[in-house]
């Protein structure tokens, strides 16, 4: 009899804590979407495709892609514990998606921005100093901080 009980509620792909009707645990991902949805005035359930999209570019700088899908992966299976659309597949997800794992494949072959030695630290005891900037002989002008007044003719 415990057997045809199991069987079925395997057919069904429910767990035991769901037949019993205690709710599954939210994973890390999905409260670091939350948190990361909370100051920036974002509705985290359901999310709109743009909301999903902007939170994995959020994240391309400080994960890894297999990180980032399984972020993805929890916000799609707390969607449909909801019983809500889920934005895993919209076109702007997608897109999205196909972006950060061409960045990631190409990130070995591009190269830098700037040299080492751009950023070299001159300390006190050194006396080489970097040059300084020559002058023309011409003078720069500085931008103005508010607008320049401009008189209407006589009408």
């Amino acid at each position: 009899m415990a057997r045809q009980v199991r069987r079925r509620r395997q057919k069904r792909g429910r767990s035991r804590r769901q037949q019993r009707g205690q709710s599954v645990s939210l994973g890390k991902e999905w409260r670091e979407f939350v948190a990361w949805c909370s100051p920036r005035r974002l509705k985290a359930l359901p999310a709109h495709p743009w909301t999903v999209a902007a939170y994995v570019r959020w994240c391309e700088p400080r994960k890894r892609v297999p990180s980032i899908l399984k972020s993805l992966r929890e916000i799609t299976r707390v969607h449909l514990l909801k019983c809500q659309k889920t934005p895993e597949r919209h076109p702007t997800v997608i897109k999205t998606l196909r972006q950060i794992e061409a960045r990631a494949r190409t990130k070995t072959s591009r190269a830098g921005l700037f040299r080492a030695e751009d950023f070299a630290v001159f300390n006190d005891d050194t006396s080489e100093e970097p040059d300084a900037p020559k002058s023309s002989g011409t003078r720069r002008r500085a931008m103005r901080t508010s607008p320049r007044l401009v008189r209407r003719g006589a009408s």
